[in-house]
């Protein structure tokens, strides 16, 4: 292994090549630097105060001097953090924006689309016209989610994703997104098994937000699921919680891989073979729904053959 190489894999390099600024940009390194030189200084500062001079003024002139360079590296790290949370910032803006741009337009050409798809007024469309609309719907809703979600994504990061809890019915929420995803399914040849029983305690939770959670995950077992074969979902009570569980028959996670999965735009290797469709933001934003609905969200997986998620929300008082 050469130089380079060993050099690339300390971490304040790989920081600094990730955000792509400059060494004496990059806030880990200069708290590296900073560390030593705090050492140094209190090393230095002893000896020569005990063995190399006895006069005061000299031992504060140098403490004064590493003082000000100490204070100096602190303006710069300072200065860097102040960039770095700018640029972010402008980032999340501009998605938010943007996004906002695109779905008026995006939502005019799917109704543009359903009308032609209708006749609108013109001739029933021929069969080959037709196939062509529905690839021009599919992708506008492809479009649209990916855009809902990068709204979902700015509010999350900004602090901003409302959470209105209230009393809700776990089986009722759950019959929603099966039945709305029920096409899906069939179209992927997999089985949507509902498993969770009458009588089980209200949760307090956002129902829209909830039901994001139930589509997203159910839409991950579906498109993972390898040919034919089965999702299954249920529900019990655990203590003060109710505790949800979607299990498939799919591709699995990769074990060195898991502890990405939350991550922002993370899929693993295996599914962008298995499914090119995606944008790796569906479980960072069940995550953050549940984090802030005061439960918690794990899963079980092993590649080849399938993955068990789970999530925990607690039951309405």
């Amino acid at each position: 292994m050469n130089v380079t190489k060993i050099i690339g894999k300390i971490p304040f390099f790989k920081e600094c090549d990730q955000y792509n600024i400059s060494l004496w940009q990059c806030p880990s390194f200069l708290f590296f630097i900073l560390g030593l030189l705090n050492i140094g200084a209190m090393i230095s500062t002893y000896i020569i105060s005990t063995r190399l001079t006895e006069e005061p003024e000299i031992t504060a002139l140098i403490t004064i001097s590493v003082s000000l360079v100490i204070f100096i590296i602190g303006t710069v790290i300072v200065q860097g953090f102040d960039k770095l949370l700018q640029a972010n910032k402008m980032k999340t803006e501009f998605i938010r924006i943007a996004s906002h741009q695109l779905r008026t337009p995006l939502s005019s050409l799917r109704w543009a689309n359903d009308l032609l798809m209708q006749g609108g007024g013109l001739s029933k469309p021929t069969h080959e016209q037709e196939e062509y609309l529905e690839i021009i719907r599919d992708s506008n809703q492809r479009m649209l989610k990916l855009i809902n979600d990068l709204l979902d994504v700015t509010k999350i990061e900004m602090g901003n994703l409302p959470m209105e809890l209230k009393p809700a019915d776990i089986k009722s929420v759950a019959q929603e997104v099966v039945f709305d995803l029920n096409p899906l399914a069939k179209a992927n040849n997999v089985v949507l098994n509902l498993k969770i029983k009458d009588g089980l305690s209200l949760v307090l939770s956002d129902q829209e937000k909830c039901k994001m959670v139930f589509t997203n995950l159910i839409d991950n077992a579906i498109k993972y699921n390898k040919g034919k074969g089965s999702v299954d979902i249920a529900a019990e009570k655990r203590g003060d919680f109710i505790r949800v569980s979607i299990q498939d028959e799919g591709v699995g996670i990769p074990k060195a891989q898991q502890k990405n999965i939350f991550q922002k735009f993370f899929r693993s290797d295996n599914i962008m073979k298995h499914q090119t469709v995606g944008t790796g933001l569906g479980l960072f934003i069940v995550k953050a729904i549940i984090d802030a609905n005061k439960g918690r969200v794990w899963f079980e997986s092993q590649e080849d053959e399938g993955t068990t998620f789970y999530f925990e929300i607690p039951i309405a008082k």
